[in-house]
């Protein structure tokens, strides 16, 4: 089976038992934090998904966010079997299930699907990005002031990080001709299409970022840490847990996001 057909597969399949309690979710309960919570149909999603890889790949790592990290080859499975739980769990329909593969460590290919719009994001690396078979790309504006910006954040721990991250959005929502979130791979797949200009999200784990990491450049855009630096995946058992704040646009917007982020880093 080709790559991309198997992520077909295994995204439209979990994507579909995802449908299935949507609306009426259950089993919900908090990790981490009070912005982080999980439910069964998370756990049902991952295991489809778990299954398949295991059969089809059955010398592959895996890093999924519900069950952790499985040890395995140089190819490494990152799994997000539902990206946009809270949102689900209220009844809203920005959410969507994603998979990427890291090769020692470098994204090849990924898929994200978003079961209630039925749109399939599919990409290999040096083949471009396609939306339900349609190849895509950013939009081509080169002016921060004309486009929408999409802004994830969640709320920080202690209040100086709080204040950082008010202070930062404040920022980019003056630069930009609005800002928009659903928090969750909804924004990615806009920015990817040109719907959205761009994209800033203030916590993310390796499994809500690996698809949008090798798309976005494919799609002809910029994906780097706030800083500019491009993002580097080091799949160990440190790198569930880590946080990454990352932006992404069109090259041209991309620069003028970084100046304006910077420029709010740095008070």
């Amino acid at each position: 089976m080709k790559n991309l057909d198997f992520l077909t597969e295994v995204l439209t399949g979990a994507g579909n038992i995802l449908l299935r309690t949507f609306g009426k979710a259950r089993g919900i309960r908090q990790k981490e934090s009070a912005s982080s919570v999980v439910c069964e149909a998370d756990v049902a999603s991952e295991a489809f998904i778990l299954q398949k890889i295991r059969r089809q790949f059955p010398n592959a790592g895996i890093i999924a966010e519900e069950s952790g990290r499985a040890h395995g080859s140089d190819i490494v499975f990152v799994v997000d079997p539902l990206d946009g739980t809270s949102n689900y769990v209220a009844g809203l329909p920005w959410f969507g299930v994603q998979v990427g593969v890291l090769e020692k460590g470098e994204p090849t290919w990924a898929g994200m699907y978003l079961p209630v719009e039925r749109t399939l994001y599919l990409c290999e690396r040096g083949k471009g990005v396609w939306r339900n078979g349609k190849r895509i790309s950013v939009c081509n504006e080169t002016r921060l002031r004309n486009v929408l910006c999409a802004f994830g954040m969640d709320a920080a721990a202690d209040e100086m990080s709080r204040k950082r991250d008010a202070d930062l959005l404040t920022r980019v929502a003056g630069g930009v001709r609005n800002v928009r979130t659903t928090n969750s791979l909804f924004d990615f797949c806009y920015t990817l299409d040109g719907k959205l200009g761009a994209c800033v999200n203030l916590n993310c784990k390796i499994w809500d970022i690996v698809p949008v990491s090798l798309m976005l450049p494919e799609a002809g855009g910029k994906f780097t840490y706030l800083s500019g630096k491009p993002i580097r995946f080091e799949p160990g058992q440190t790198e569930f847990g880590r946080s990454y704040q990352i932006m992404g646009a069109g090259k041209s917007l991309h620069r003028k996001l970084l100046r304006l982020v910077g420029a709010a880093l740095q008070r």
